[in-house]
């Protein structure tokens, strides 16, 4: 029997350490699924709002459809359990991200209610704040594109580091 038990002790870690990693892995497919649908979903209602003149039909398209799909998003990522301290900070990173995408869509609504509210021509106080908008939304952009790089490198070393 204690022969036995070292190996049992070794197949118990084995199973949770392969346990830990599929969770892992299932965290990571569902963020990449859902970040894959979201793009197209944003993708497609922007091009529609470029399309569009009409302001309130973007902005409702921005707060009726957007914000809660990525609230969906928010939710399912926070539906999964791992364990592991790093497995926790993706997944803590994943969730920052999230908040970044809803800042960065928040921003553009706001962008869009600027312009709908006041638009006179010329006038200049307008139009730096239109300018400061658009550039706090170009950071935004900028810092979700880097937010989601910095997952997929954590994940890519997470998994490389755990299957050596």
């Amino acid at each position: 029997m204690r022969k036995f038990l070292p190996l049992l002790i070794f197949l118990l870690l084995a199973g949770c350490t392969q346990a830990d990693q599929d969770a892992l892995d299932e965290l990571y497919e569902a963020f990449e699924r859902n970040h894959n649908e979201l793009e197209n979903e944003f993708s497609d209602m922007l091009s529609e709002m470029e399309d569009g003149g009409d302001r309130e039909a973007q902005l409702k398209m921005i707060y009726d459809e957007m914000l809660p799909r990525i609230e969906d998003f928010r939710r399912t990522i926070h539906n999964y359990s791992v364990t592991g301290t790093e497995h926790e900070q993706l997944k803590e990173e994943m969730l920052t991200y999230i908040d970044s995408l809803e800042t960065l869509v928040e921003l553009n609504g706001e962008f869009n209610r600027t312009v709908i509210s006041y638009n006179p021509l010329g006038d200049t106080e307008f139009k730096e704040e239109v300018d400061d908008l658009l550039a706090e939304i170009e950071s935004q952009e900028n810092q979700v594109e880097e937010r989601h790089s910095q997952i997929q490198e954590k994940y890519e070393s997470l998994t490389s580091d755990e299957s050596s």
